[in-house]
């Protein structure tokens, strides 16, 4: 006989691995007790050598569905003798940084109770079991007990209690145990007053069919959802969210319905049934989709599976609905209910809630599936806060502040990167604060106290604020973007990075965005970009394609007979609101607008997916070529030239969607002829793909195949988003292997 204290670390929070240790030690005939200790499980533990072993080794390998072991510890103990085994109280007095868990979707057994007649939970809208629920949304405090929790409100009945106590039970210590007597009640208000429980259910169903807009609150915080095959309904949630054109997200009952509606590959349904619940861009199937204005004339369905109970109710009632973020345009989610109760004077028709209060907006995740692995867009919640394991940065904890669109911080320390959901345009009031709280929050919870940050190299970035004495490092923002990629394939060097996006702030004070970057641990070399054009500065100037391509005319020579053209041009003549830049983003605009496809951005990247969309129809398109030069040891691409051959070859007659495909083309053969470059001089064989503009399919796709071909190592994101929601991941990489000094910011 023997004592032993056995200690496991990983994702063992909130996924029911306390009774599943107990389990394991009562079929071995073990004896002791198990219990939390901030983010750890430990485990004493007394009875025969080859029972311990086995223990240990089942521990590790019988883990729960949502648990992750990345180690497992022993040490012996003096013999002691314990009359059972039991689960003690939880503990907080471990210094090691928890894993904390993330808010999982209903597991398959608790959806087939919710449809059983026979169980007490029938139809209950917040059935849970220890392995499925909200977690990191109602999180108040380590370790992850009830009192702990926002369901910490709810007291339970005795039968709730029996269950939680019950060995063998699916909720024995399920933390957001409930039932329809203790548990959260669904309400629903309109004007005309209030319902409750399944009535409340009923009317909110009905107020759906019948072409109406209901706020749903979710585990994340509030969606608004209606019909997406009403077009009324659909234009009227638009006016109500301000969004004029981006296409919505539709959520289906099962995978069944989405695949009457979208092309679907197996890597797609894995991703749209894992633990996220994402929301997955499919390709439509030709002739099938809904009203015109839910998903306009994109040629892809933002498409996700329910998470919770109360989506599967509303799902399978209703058939598709429409589930986009309770939000105006760059505003957080709405997660507080009297807010969103507001909305009802506004044009919303009925807010479907409860008590259960969220602690941080968590927005879906965004992901697609290209080059054959998921590609995350947005990583907001079922990811976060969930750790990007890295190679090790030291013992030192660096705060890495990201950029000021689609704004995320990371935390890092070790071999983890901690990085936050996204808060949205930190020019909007609400989403600062929202940041702020959830960095207060994120340090509590971790026990993480920043020693170090790290933040973009623009001096006026909103995101640099508030950092209070700690020292600074700055990070170029493409070199983030690079970094992030090397930080997920735990890259050192050399690499070439290959970032494209619209806007980053240049050393040189120039607005950067086609960069290639030579990468050797922390340090970069500019080995390569477009010229720089002169163009409209400000948000206005970004937006309005028409504008940006009257630059790139200006520069290759060409000019228009129209009144814009001439007022454009006298303002960069005179150098009014004017900025060099070398962005890729800008480029598609031009391009998109000088094929007539689109001319402004009412949505973020609206020319852009345009211009793509057009190209993808395209089967045959002539040969087009970035004009080269090496200029200073590096090698220049000449956008305005490429926009001048495009101009001759509409000119001659050729169609917009063959020259948005030959426009693609081009840029693909000038990353791969820009690494051949770069290996013949610097002998590197590994590319690293990010920014903003590799969310572009064609371009991806095309850019790795062709790399590969020549023999190239070829990496992207696929842990963090390409665009600004992984800088920060980046900008911390960079941080902990920096030796040069940090300055004040």
């Amino acid at each position: 006989m023997k004592t032993q204290f056995i200690q496991v670390l990983g994702m063992v929070q909130g996924v029911g691995y306390r009774p599943f240790a107990a389990r394991l030690c009562e079929e071995l005939g073990l004896t002791g007790s198990v219990a939390n200790n901030g983010g750890i499980v430990e485990l004493t533990v007394t009875g025969e050598l080859s029972a311990l072993d086995a223990l240990a080794r089942r521990l590790a390998e019988d883990a729960p569905p949502n648990a992750r072991v990345d180690r497992v510890t022993r040490e012996d103990r003096p013999l002691q003798r314990f009359d059972r085994f039991a689960i003690a109280p939880s503990r907080t007095s471990s210094d090691l940084a928890p894993l904390l868990p993330p808010d999982l979707p209903t597991c398959p057994r608790c959806a087939a109770e919710l449809r059983d007649p026979a169980n007490r939970r029938y139809r209950y809208p917040f059935i849970s079991c220890v392995s499925c629920g909200p977690r990191y949304s109602i999180l108040e405090r380590l370790p992850y007990d009830r009192p702990n929790v926002t369901m910490g409100d709810f007291p339970l009945c005795p039968d709730c209690q029996r269950e939680y106590t019950a060995l063998g039970d699916i909720r024995r210590h399920a933390q957001t145990i409930a039932c329809h007597d203790c548990g959260p009640v669904l309400l629903l208000d309109t004007a005309q007053g209030r319902q409750e429980r399944e009535d409340a259910l009923q009317v909110g169903i009905s107020l759906l069919q019948k072409g109406g807009i209901v706020a749903v609150k979710d585990i994340g915080g509030y969606h608004l959802a209606c019909s997406p095959g009403n077009e009324a309904a659909c234009r009227r949630l638009r006016q109500l969210k301000g969004r004029e054109k981006k296409p919505f997200a539709v959520l289906f009952a099962d995978i069944e319905q989405i695949q009457g509606y979208c092309a679907l590959s197996p890597a797609e349904a894995a991703l749209l049934q894992s633990n996220p619940r994402p929301i997955v861009l499919l390709r439509k199937w030709p002739g099938r989709d809904f009203a015109p204005a839910c998903c306009g004339e994109s040629r892809e369905i933002g498409a996700m599976l329910p998470c919770n109970p109360l989506q599967i109710l509303l799902t399978e009632a209703c058939g598709p609905l429409v589930m986009t973020s309770a939000n105006r345009s760059g505003e957080p989610m709405v997660i507080d209910d009297q807010q969103m109760l507001s909305w009802l004077r506004q044009g919303l028709d009925g807010v479907l809630w409860h008590q259960r209060r969220i602690l941080t907006p968590l927005d879906d995740s965004v992901t697609r599936v290209v080059c054959g692995a998921p590609q995350i867009f947005r990583r907001a919640r079922g990811y976060v806060p969930e750790p990007i394991p890295v190679q090790s940065a030291g013992e030192q904890v660096i705060f890495a502040a990201g950029g000021d669109l689609k704004a995320c911080f990371c935390l890092l320390q070790g071999e983890r990167a901690y990085l936050s959901q996204h808060f949205g345009d930190l020019e909007d009031v609400d989403a600062c604060d929202t940041r702020q709280k959830e960095i207060s929050r994120m340090e509590r919870l971790t026990g993480l106290r920043p020693t170090l940050a790290a933040v973009d190299l623009h001096p006026a970035y909103l995101s640099r604020q508030g950092l209070g004495d700690l020292p600074v490092v700055e990070v170029q923002h493409h070199h983030a973007h690079a970094a992030s990629v090397m930080a997920e394939w735990n890259l050192t060097g050399p690499v070439l990075g290959v970032a494209f996006d619209g806007t980053g702030y240049g050393i040189d004070g120039a607005v950067w965005g086609s960069e290639f970057l030579l990468c050797q641990g922390a340090e970069y070399q500019r080995v390569g970009h477009l010229d720089y054009v002169t163009l409209l500065g400000g948000d206005e100037g970004a937006r309005n394609a028409d504008t940006i391509l009257c630059g790139y005319l200006r520069q290759a020579g060409l000019s228009r007979p129209d009144s814009r053209f001439r007022m454009v041009t006298a303002a960069l003549d005179k150098g009014l609101n004017a900025v060099r830049s070398s962005s890729m983003g800008r480029l598609f605009d031009a391009a998109a607008a000088l094929l007539d496809i689109c001319s402004y951005n009412g949505y973020e990247g609206e020319c852009a997916i345009a211009l793509e969309n057009a190209a993808a129809d395209a089967e045959v398109c002539p040969a087009l070529a970035m004009p080269l030069r090496e200029e200073n040891g590096q090698l220049l691409g000449d956008a305005a030239g490429l926009i001048a051959r495009l101009w001759a070859e509409k000119k001659g007659g050729v169609s917009p969607a063959a020259l948005a495909l030959a426009f693609h083309r081009a840029l693909v053969d000038y990353v791969v002829q820009t690494a051949c470059w770069v290996r013949d001089r610097f002998g590197v064989e590994q590319v690293a793909l990010s920014g903003g503009t590799f969310q572009n399919r064609l371009l991806l796709e095309g850019a790795r195949q062709a790399l590969e071909k020549r023999g190239f190592a070829v990496y992207w994101n696929q842990k963090v988003p390409s665009g600004d929601g992984g800088l920060c991941l980046g900008q911390a990489w960079v941080a902990a292997r920096r030796e040069a000094p940090a300055v004040s910011c």
